[in-house]
């Protein structure tokens, strides 16, 4: 009996968790940009939160473009609301092979005690046809 209730109890717990995710990924979140242009070219974007009409800062990135004007790095910041300042997240530096077409990625985040974007160093290699999906 008492493995009964036990069993009952944590099926309406998974059941009650479950629904609690449901609800917050159906609840949409607001979000604002601020762009900013040069030569037509995106060099930053700062993303808000809109929460009941209070535009909260969350996520910054900054591009820089390599000379045939494709993106060759783009670099994250989180907001710091204890600090009001920009903390560095990751960074991603991409390569383009001209034979091929193919985009190689390196991403790393940042590494506070080294202050560098050394921390869950990854590669990748994406298709061209990936391009405008990755800039988007």
């Amino acid at each position: 009996m008492k493995t009964t209730i036990l069993r009952k109890s944590i099926f309406a717990l998974v059941i009650m968790f479950a629904c609690g995710l449901f609800a917050s990924a159906a609840s949409p979140r607001n979000y604002l940009y601020d762009t900013k242009e040069v030569d037509g070219k995106i060099v930053s974007k700062v993303v808000f939160l809109n929460e009941e009409g209070l535009l909260n800062k969350e996520v910054k990135y900054e591009f820089s473009y390599n000379e045939t004007g494709k993106v060759s790095e783009k670099k994250a910041y989180r907001w710091n609301k204890a600090t009001g300042e920009w903390d560095p997240y990751y960074l991603i530096s991409y390569q383009y092979n001209q034979e091929t077409g193919e985009i190689s990625s390196d991403y790393g985040m940042w590494d506070k005690k080294k202050k560098d974007f050394s921390f869950n160093k990854q590669q990748l290699v994406s298709p061209p046809s990936a391009y405008d999906s990755i800039f988007s």
